[in-house]
């Protein structure tokens, strides 16, 4: 039994290596332009060494960056994958170029298990194309992007305040309290509903979530070589993320069977109320419609994914910056109290005159990179760029976190000043290099939403509470940096919140 399942193994690896060999001499027949510069590559495990070379991916990208240039190639497993990275490169490529670079390539296996290759944030071509005009149009419907959404955040952020005062001073880990408050301000979009902080599902979610971020780590070698899943036992974690999302898949069904009962064509209520409308309408016989189940519930995985797991890590790491730095603290807090008091809550309005609380909060998406590599693009067609001929549909990694902490445009970027982003008038500074949320056609659909979000909530909580360390004890970058997979997240630390005075 073994002898055969391990024959099984090997053939299959060695008619992967003929496949891939042969798919190497046809790109490299194919692209009449220079040749990619890039490291020498080892079959089936590619350039794993290079980037291992350092536990910090982000110092083994700079490195390659650094003997390579802007725009070089490497193999992650047997797949070629470009990386841009610098600003003009990336300017050239995604905004000046952008539709020729507006492709996702072909789905990878977490993509699959994710959201089975459909969804906004992973397709490409027309399924792209009227997926994001839906989902834009029907959430705006819902306040996305305008200015009532803000009510709905004020109702998150006073039960976020709630459940920070609960703690009573004594030391917590913020992440799982803001992961449920972020998470619900996208759930009333999507669902119309609220998830409590002791809800057994969300946390389900949310722990599905940071798990599947973590494991799409660019060194993780069953991304680009599936059939490593099939080796007995569980080596990377594979097994254990397809159950969890399976369940969070579960739960989003769940959720979709509820509006179903209860749908009312005269009363609109949420985006699942509003797919369910157009599924209504489509002639079943039509087998390129994006309303159907399957993608209905890739578009809502994709949205809680992306509507809770990177702003909570930025907001995670806003309160690792707030309390380990109390003098950007206080003069955060002196100028919401300067400008608004600490009566109402802050709101969209006083972002005009809380300049310095802005500038932190642009400092903080900066210096975290909570995103260091987008999602992977890919070329429509065949494109040659400085040069270079890039076949269609290859990978291209553009590499945020080269343009965000260039010294060149930063000057110090290893250092948290938020100053760098406020001129000799006191006015907001946002140059073009800051690209947090990528740029180009395909910019994080929730980007504004994400802004509003970590304005209201951060200011909230300096207004209300101080962060500090655990007694004794100090919060140093050196202990809490370095989580890198998906996004870029820090270690479990511990702050304590003390209430403010308010005044009467």
């Amino acid at each position: 039994m073994y002898t055969t399942f391990f024959g099984f193994i090997l053939s299959t690896f060695l008619g992967l290596l003929i496949v891939c060999l042969f798919a190497i001499l046809v790109l490299k027949r194919r692209n009449t332009g220079r040749k990619l510069p890039g490291p020498a590559w080892v079959p089936l495990v590619g350039n794993r060494r290079e980037l291992k070379s350092d536990p910090d991916m982000r110092v083994s990208l700079r490195r390659l960056q650094d003997k390579y240039g802007d725009i070089y190639q490497l193999y992650l497993g047997p797949i070629p994958v470009i990386v841009v990275c610098g600003y003009e490169a990336i300017r050239e490529m995604f905004i000046k170029r952008g539709i020729e670079f507006s492709d996702r390539p072909a789905a990878s296996l977490p993509i699959i298990l994710l959201t089975g290759g459909k969804g906004v944030s992973f397709t490409s071509g027309d399924a792209w194309k009227n997926q994001k005009k839906f989902v834009l149009e029907t959430l705006r419907n819902f306040g996305f992007g305008k200015s009532t959404l803000e009510y709905k955040i004020h109702m998150e952020v006073n039960l976020f305040l709630s459940e920070i005062a609960k703690q009573n001073q004594a030391p917590f880990r913020m992440m799982s309290i803001i992961a449920t408050s972020v998470g619900n301000v996208i759930s009333h979009l999507v669902f119309g509903g609220h998830f409590s902080y002791e809800d057994a599902r969300f946390k389900t979610m949310a722990d599905a979530f940071s798990s599947f971020m973590r494991f799409i780590s660019i060194g993780s070698p069953v991304l680009f070589l599936p059939i490593l899943r099939f080796i007995p036992g569980d080596l990377f974690g594979i097994k254990i993320i397809t159950r969890k999302l399976q369940v969070v898949r579960g739960f989003v069904n769940e959720l979709i069977d509820e509006h179903i009962q209860k749908f009312d064509e005269e009363n609109i209520e949420d985006f699942i109320d509003a797919f369910i409308s157009e599924m209504k309408k489509v002639d079943k016989r039509d087998s390129k419609s994006i309303f159907t189940r399957e993608y209905l519930v890739a578009i809502v995985m994709d949205l809680f994914l992306a509507g809770t797991e990177t702003t909570s890590t930025t907001f995670t790491w806003a309160s690792f910056y707030l309390a380990s730095r109390p003098d950007i603290q206080n003069r955060i807090f002196e100028e919401i109290n300067e400008n608004i008091g600490t009566e109402k809550l802050p709101s969209i309005q006083d972002k005009k005159n809380l300049v310095y609380t802005e500038a932190f909060i642009m400092e903080v998406l900066r210096i975290s990179s909570t995103v260091i590599l987008s999602v992977a693009h890919a070329p429509v067609t065949d494109v040659c760029i400085r040069g270079y001929r890039i076949p269609k549909g290859i990978r291209i990694l553009p590499d945020i976190h080269s343009v965000l902490s260039d010294p060149k445009v930063w000057g110090d970027p290893e250092n948290f000043r938020p100053e760098r982003f406020v001129n000799e008038d006191g006015k907001l500074i946002k140059p073009d290099e800051f690209i947090p949320f990528f740029t180009g056609k395909r910019k994080c659909l929730g980007a504004s939403m994400a802004q509003m979000e970590l304005f209201l909530f951060i200011s909230a909580l300096v207004q209300r509470f101080e962060l500090k360390p655990p007694e004794g004890k100090t919060l140093d970058i050196k202990d809490v940096d370095g989580v890198c997979g998906g996004t870029h997240s820090p270690k479990p630390f511990y702050i304590r919140a003390i209430p403010r005075r308010v005044q009467a």
